[in-house]
């Protein structure tokens, strides 16, 4: 019984210490509520550090992924919209115009600090 004990006293100890740096939980649906949270709050520090005057918006989410915690890995297709910043539009097409219609390939971390109820946005690359 002892050395069962021992056993999964280290098992969980390796687990623990796994996690620490990175355990995956795996793939979530877009749809999500926290996902959904999450993307909102990556797509409005993107725009706040865009220079463009023009509001983007997510026009496809590629993949989502959690990590163990509250941080997750968006892969996301933006687009430029017709919305100017400091508009609060409910609704925003994107630009058709080819001249002035821009799209990226987004990859945003952003983590839930849980108990404290704030996002931070951990990486942005876009290309």
């Amino acid at each position: 019984m002892i050395n069962v004990c021992i056993k999964l006293e280290e098992t969980f100890r390796l687990f623990i210490r796994f996690c620490v740096f990175g355990c995956v939980q795996g793939l979530v649906a877009a749809n999500d509520p926290e996902v959904q949270i999450a993307l909102k709050f990556a797509m409005d520090e993107y725009n706040k550090a865009s220079s463009d005057i023009y509001l983007y918006k997510v026009t496809k989410v590629i993949r989502v992924q959690r990590k163990v915690g509250y941080q997750y890995t968006l892969t996301v297709i933006i687009a430029r919209t017709l919305c100017k910043k400091g508009s609060v539009p409910d609704w925003c097409p994107v630009f058709m115009d080819p001249d002035k219609a821009k799209s990226y390939q987004c990859k945003f971390v952003v983590h839930n600090n849980g108990w404290l109820g704030r996002w931070v946005m951990v990486e942005q690359r876009c290309s």
